[in-house]
């Protein structure tokens, strides 16, 4: 099932955790018969390509990796997630001169951290984060595109 959902909204959900080269074991983990999966589109305006990419590897990605839950069990968690995560670069511009970035949950694990929100108000502050958060948003042509699913 095609769900579209609100930019603000989406936003806060991060599919990219598997995107830290250093994590070795993120090629490693694959979905079961009977879990839960996740694929997110995104689609970038033609001229932001870089600066989206900027965004997401310089500032989203080292906040949500530097994050600390108070709880050490949905720290655990966390990790598991961002080992089974993986995101895809576009190569080529879509038909409509966007990009498409596409992140892979790959099993989602129900109850991890995938709102980037905490990291990023960790790490910057609320102002800072809402700063991230607007400049994220302006790099996109339209809502992200999220495809929940079920491992065969």
């Amino acid at each position: 099932m095609k769900v579209k959902f609100n930019l603000l909204i989406i936003f806060a959900i991060i599919f990219i955790t598997g995107c830290n080269s250093s994590n070795s074991n993120s090629h490693n983990v694959k979905a079961k018969s009977g879990d839960q999966t996740l694929v997110v589109l995104n689609h970038i305006k033609f001229d932001k390509k870089e600066e989206f990419s900027s965004i997401l590897f310089d500032e989203v990605m080292p906040a949500y990796y530097a994050y600390e839950d108070s709880s050490v069990e949905k720290n655990k968690l966390n990790d598991m997630a961002a080992e089974s995560m993986r995101i895809l670069l576009p190569s080529n511009m879509n038909q409509d001169s966007t990009w498409t970035f596409i992140m892979f949950a790959d099993p989602f694990y129900e109850g991890a951290l995938y709102n980037i929100g905490p990291p990023l108000n960790q790490k910057y502050g609320e102002e800072g984060a809402k700063e991230v958060f607007a400049r994220w948003n302006s790099c996109f042509a339209s809502g992200q595109v999220i495809f929940p699913g079920k491992q065969k």
